[in-house]
């Protein structure tokens, strides 16, 4: 692989194509240009294909790539990362859209810090015109022993959200140490992955909003589970990774088997509330739409 460039980007992609030029067009011109873009289409039933057929034609580091059915994403993310060939990977997103200077600035935080098994940063949320509404940051240093992310960050937050929204550069090194992402956790297997690997690593962050993510009622989300599925599956990922990061301290495992259930009922308890809200919310508007 002496000829491979220095970096992968693992986009996956599934069913938006009306969203995946801008996401591609944000990455064409990245200031970093040693990087093949490996476009991995999780069976779409649009014209995906189309678009990034289109884009291959345009630029020689673009492969793309199309499974035979459908594998979710983490299993569409692992496909792709086995596919490629850089030494740092860059897992991304269709729909989001990329900082110039994204991959320039992931690629030197992990030549700086090569402790760090992985590089995140702020994100910018926007609203349905495109403009900032708001910037999501975490009091973290540029590089740090990743049980802080953890006992400072993760188990911490008591509605079981991460921190870092999927969207990384991690060196292909530590997914091979570390195992690849676990399929039995589908769309939320990426938090497990950050989980692990901060147990293991130091990780590297950049303060600056480089990720800007659209309004979901612009780019809706491709993926639904059942409510108490979807809570028992972020629930067991944190669950594990507190069982994992104290099994050597047996009074501090008990305290955080303490707190995790703590967690688990107070989140049931507002997501419950957040869906009661809605229900009820529709109701009135279906009841003023008839009068």
């Amino acid at each position: 692989m002496s000829n491979a460039p220095r970096v992968s980007i693992c986009l996956i992609t599934y069913n938006r194509s009306a969203q995946l030029r801008k996401t591609l067009d944000s990455l064409l011109v990245q200031t970093f240009d040693d990087f093949e873009l490996v476009i991995s289409d999780d069976c779409s039933p649009d014209d995906t294909q189309q678009v990034c057929l289109e884009y291959v034609k345009r630029d020689s580091r673009i492969r793309y790539r199309r499974n035979k059915r459908n594998l979710g994403m983490p299993g569409n993310l692992n496909a792709c990362i086995h596919d490629s060939s850089g030494e740092c990977i860059a897992d991304l997103f269709d729909g989001d859209i990329y900082d110039p200077t994204l991959l320039e600035k992931w690629l030197r935080a992990l030549d700086t810090y090569p402790q760090a098994a992985f590089v995140f940063n702020a994100y910018r949320d926007l609203d349905t015109d495109g403009k900032e509404r708001a910037t999501y940051r975490e009091p973290l240093p540029e590089c740090f022993p990743g049980r802080i992310l953890l006992e400072d960050i993760f188990f911490k937050r008591w509605r079981f959200d991460s921190p870092v929204f999927g969207t990384v550069m991690a060196r292909r090194s530590v997914y091979e140490e570390a195992g690849f992402f676990d399929e039995r956790f589908g769309f939320f297997s990426d938090v497990d992955m950050w989980m692990r690997l901060a147990d293991r690593y130091h990780v590297a962050y950049i303060n600056e909003p480089l990720i800007s993510l659209p309004s979901k009622k612009i780019v809706p989300q491709e993926f639904t589970l059942p409510f108490w599925e979807e809570q028992r599956t972020v629930e067991r990922i944190f669950w594990e990774a507190r069982l994992r990061h104290y099994r050597e301290s047996s009074l501090r495992l008990t305290l955080e088997i303490i707190r995790h259930g703590s967690f688990v009922m107070a989140s049931r308890i507002w997501k419950l509330i957040l869906t009661v809200r809605r229900r009820l919310l529709n109701a009135v508007k279906k009841t003023g739409m008839l009068t």
